[in-house]
């Protein structure tokens, strides 16, 4: 018969490791990428980002869900925008989000609803958008695919708009990324969603002082 402490130490230990693990998947997921530096005299284009607007992340009211209202008219700024950069022939790129690390997918389809995770029927637009190209990604950085970095350098792209969600995560993060690697980077502030509007202030002020501009 095994001993009770020693079954009681195996599940100490299982739990301490899962917990580790967790925090490892969460912090590599959430910590932006760094990458070769562009030579931005050669990147004379600009393209618009619409990060994460997918039918998952942009449900109305319920423990995930946003306020009708303000949901309404962040995505009415991010309609508006993909029209005037398609009428500017500024290339439009969808960026979608889908959680791949094994146990933060465990953790969302045993508390999250399933969003955002493989075989969800939440992972496309909420927008009626014909993006010009399309990127999915695993990590809260969009530079964290290579596709994505392929595109902007074949198409000259020095200069990024960024509008989506949320502003405290995939899109700071992004915009990190962008700004390691020598990148211009505008945020079109009434066309990000946050769901802490006084964080994702923090977050915008510091990237302000990285460089970034706000409008």
């Amino acid at each position: 018969m095994i001993p009770v402490l020693a079954v009681v130490g195996a599940i100490v230990f299982a739990v301490a490791l899962f917990v580790v693990r967790l925090r490892y998947e969460l912090r590599r997921a959430n910590t932006p990428t760094t990458g070769e530096r562009i030579d931005i005299s050669m990147r004379p284009n600009l393209a618009l980002l619409v990060i994460d607007v997918q039918k998952d992340f942009t449900s109305v009211g319920g423990k995930f869900g946003w306020e009708e209202a303000y949901l309404k008219a962040r995505l009415a700024m991010i309609s508006t925008a993909v029209v005037k950069a398609s009428e500017a022939e500024i290339p439009v790129i969808a960026v979608r989000h889908v959680y791949r690390a094994p146990l933060i997918r465990l953790m969302i389809w045993l508390f999250g609803e399933g969003r955002g995770i493989p075989g969800s029927k939440g992972l496309g637009l909420s927008l009626p958008l014909t993006p010009d190209f399309e990127v999915v990604k695993s990590l809260s950085d969009s530079f964290s695919s290579p596709e994505f970095e392929g595109y902007l350098a074949a198409n000259r792209v020095g200069t990024l708009l960024l509008t989506g969600l949320d502003g405290c995560y995939c899109v700071q993060n992004t915009a990190n990324g962008a700004l390691n690697r020598g990148y211009r980077v505008e945020i079109l502030e009434n066309a990000v969603l946050s769901r802490d509007e006084g964080e994702w202030r923090k977050h915008s002020e510091a990237l302000e002082g990285r460089g970034a501009v706000l409008t």
